[in-house]
């Protein structure tokens, strides 16, 4: 598939935004999710867990009401580094 070929993507846990960073969009959603490829894991990541698709990189880290949460989302491989 083109998607996976040229934008291929993990499965990340527990994003860290730097608060510079926070109210920057989250662009997975559009590049990733809503394609072929990666659609059928919007119900693993979020449906099933009442999470609301996040629209900034805050929500990868916060709730709506500011509480701190851990979830699975994905992210472009080639922007990846382990520390």
């Amino acid at each position: 598939m083109l998607v996976t070929r040229h934008m291929p993507a993990l499965t990340v846990y527990g994003v860290e935004v730097e608060s510079s960073h926070l109210n920057d969009d989250y662009p997975a959603m559009d590049l990733l999710y809503f394609t072929d490829a990666y659609e059928y894991l919007l119900q693993a990541h979020f449906v099933a867990k009442n999470v609301y698709y996040p629209k900034t990189m805050r929500r990868l880290q916060e709730g709506m009401d500011g509480e701190h949460r851990r979830l699975l989302v994905l992210w472009n491989a080639r922007f990846v580094s382990a520390l």
